[in-house]
């Protein structure tokens, strides 16, 4: 049974179940990202003058819009302890449902169901993992596999173009004060994170239960109900993320998103996450995401192979990571 405390009293108890003040926030990490990025885009700009252009910048934007949006879910997981390899079903089934409500003609009932859908998924591993106490990357992984499953199924294994539906591809294609929507939906859910783990009581107790959950619960926080959330807004951002993708791409199948786990994860420890959880910032993850997406967008434009790409950006991650981790022993130590 999980004890509470007063409201008034809940940053209090935060902060002795191990979350600091500026809730662990890595200023150090954030602030070398921020240089690793200019230097990126500097050195882009310098040698492929195609990459400095307006059109350019937007279609890094673009690119990263999709993995941004599921990073961002992904990063409140990871910094409750847990872990989410199901996304890539939850976006895909999403897309199916929301693709088999297109009939009805309206693009609110879509939108509705999409999301409706990666909040059940997110309900289903999260009260997997409190109620049942099954760890998150069994209930996950086995999830993956239902999800992906059940897409064949409700589809007949057949894709889905909504090439007639102009709502519907508007999330994807559209655009707001020149500014592709896929890129303002980042950006919203971005602002919307930050402000949720640095200045709201729920971040608090975010961080809180990442790094001791036990001492957490002692404290007053209701780990159980923590751990919830986070699932239910990795499930939110993977549906969103499925209506980005496949609306901009006009193509709804089952078989999308393969592999593209480890890319989030790679996103979100880019950004300074941590695996054990309780440490890193939404701020490190958005600029994770930009980080890859410069990354690839400059080695597209200098003709690189995709093989080469994917041993660069490994190669970026590793140089990105690895002194975080030194520097961090080296702290305990």
């Amino acid at each position: 049974m999980e004890t509470t405390v007063p409201a008034d009293r809940l940053p209090a108890a935060a902060a002795q179940a191990g979350a600091s003040p500026r809730q662990r926030l890595s200023l150090d990490a954030v602030a070398g990202r921020v240089a690793l990025l200019v230097l990126l885009v500097a050195a882009a700009s310098v040698f492929q003058p195609a990459f400095a252009t307006a059109e350019n910048a937007r279609t890094v934007l673009l690119a990263v819009s999709t993995v941004g949006v599921m990073a961002l879910g992904m990063a409140l997981v990871l910094l409750a302890g847990e872990l989410d390899l199901s996304i890539g079903g939850v976006a895909v089934i999403s897309g199916v449902v929301g693709g088999m409500l297109l009939p009805s003609g309206s693009v609110a009932l879509v939108v509705a169901g999409v999301l409706a859908t990666g909040v059940a998924c997110g309900l289903v591993n999260g009260l997997l993992v409190t109620r049942l106490r099954v760890p998150s990357l069994i209930v996950t992984l086995g999830m993956l596999g239902v999800l992906r499953a059940l897409a064949n199924i409700l589809s007949g294994g057949q894709a889905i173009y909504p090439e007639g539906s102009a709502g519907y591809l508007w999330f994807g294609r559209g655009a707001v004060l020149g500014i592709p929507v896929p890129v303002w939906v980042f950006s919203i859910a971005a602002a919307a994170a930050i402000v949720l783990t640095r200045h709201a009581r729920f971040g608090r107790a975010l961080y809180a239960v990442g790094g001791n959950a036990t001492a957490a619960g002692l404290s007053g926080i209701r780990v159980d109900r923590v751990r919830l959330l986070v699932f239910v807004a990795s499930g939110v951002a993977a549906a969103l993320a499925g209506l980005l993708e496949t609306a901009r791409l006009a193509y709804i199948g089952p078989a999308g998103f393969t592999g593209i786990e480890l890319s989030v994860i790679a996103v979100a420890t880019l950004g300074g996450v941590s695996l054990a959880g309780g440490r890193g910032t939404i701020e490190g993850t958005l600029l994770a995401a930009l980080i890859i997406g410069v990354v690839n967008n400059a080695l597209n434009i200098a003709g690189v192979s995709s093989y080469v790409q994917q041993i660069v950006t490994a190669a970026v991650i590793l140089l990105v990571v690895l002194p975080d981790s030194l520097q961090r022993k080296e702290r305990e130590a």
